[in-house]
């Protein structure tokens, strides 16, 4: 075994995933009749950060998030879009006959948006929806509507069998209380209007370490056939950049093997499937030979 190299790339295993992020966007608005241009123009632009902030959030989350859910879930990043924007620059701006358009660089704040997606529910269920138990008192018909956008947004589906159960009962003044159970979790909020109710309550669920315990994945990745260290340390750089597929990790040990160099990492994913093909995209053209284990040190 090498110290030196393992040393280093320890250091290197644990470098944070950038809290900030560019995304180029071009976006087309039809002119309206009473705003005048700085109001159109402000319009463009916030249209802008939206799709900004969508594209991102579709680059960070486990999963895929379909158009129907990108599209709720754009509507409601949309009331507070400006807390994940930290900064924009203009490339081309122009008035058309019945438009105006704009193409931009938006950078969008990775880490507040990452943290919003996790209060959502989003970021832990875009690989696949969470089973739980609903009850309701005193909703109506327009309440059932709002409550399937707001399942598709956290990332839920009934099932009358499931370990997680949400009550939800409209109380005096048009106001709403509910209550989460999961095991031996029990979480109460009283105040506020469905929405409200409905996100504190999964909040608060998914912020759980047994919640999110259970929905990763601990994985060892191991590896043959690199030819240098130099090889080595550059993948370790490109491991820790896949947030998609790479929740965190740390490297076990590099052999200096002869004739090549093996190493090994631990890792946790929301997403096992989508690592393992983003590997064999990636090492088997390099040489690389890999095996991915998990907990139960059973191969994939």
């Amino acid at each position: 075994m090498s110290y030196p190299v393992l040393f280093f790339l320890l250091i290197l295993s644990f470098v944070a995933s950038p809290v900030w992020a560019w995304q180029q966007v071009k976006v087309e608005m039809p002119l309206e009749d009473d705003s005048s241009f700085r109001q159109m123009e402000r319009k463009v632009l916030r249209k802008g950060f939206n799709l900004a902030v969508i594209q991102e959030a579709s680059r960070i989350v486990p999963g895929e998030l379909d158009q129907v859910r990108s599209d709720i879930l754009s509507e409601h990043l949309f009331r507070q879009i400006d807390d994940y924007i930290l900064g924009y620059r203009i490339f081309a701006r122009q008035e058309l006959e019945d438009s105006m358009a704009m193409e931009m660089e938006v950078n969008v704040d990775s880490g507040a948006l990452r943290a919003e997606l996790q209060n959502l529910g989003v970021y832990y269920t875009s690989a696949g929806f969470w089973s739980y138990d609903l009850g309701t008192r005193g909703a109506g018909p327009e309440d059932f509507q709002l409550l399937q956008r707001l399942q598709l947004v956290t990332g839920v589906k009934v099932d009358a069998d499931a370990e997680t159960s949400v009550e939800l009962q409209r109380i005096a003044g048009g106001q709403w209380s509910g209550i989460i159970r999961h095991k031996n979790l029990y979480h109460q909020i009283t105040g506020g209007d469905l929405s409200d109710v409905w996100f504190g309550l999964w909040s608060y669920f998914f912020s759980q370490q047994e919640v999110v315990t259970a929905l990763t994945q601990e994985l060892t990745l191991v590896t043959r056939g690199w030819t240098t260290t130099e090889a080595v340390k550059i993948f370790n750089e490109r491991l820790i950049s896949w947030e998609k597929e790479v929740e965190s990790g740390r490297i076990l040990y590099v052999h200096n093997n002869v004739p090549d160099l093996r190493a090994a990492w631990s890792l946790t994913s929301f997403n096992a499937d989508y690592l393992e093909k983003r590997l064999e995209r990636y090492l088997p053209g390099r040489g690389v030979y890999f095996n991915i284990y998990d907990t139960n040190k059973r191969t994939r």
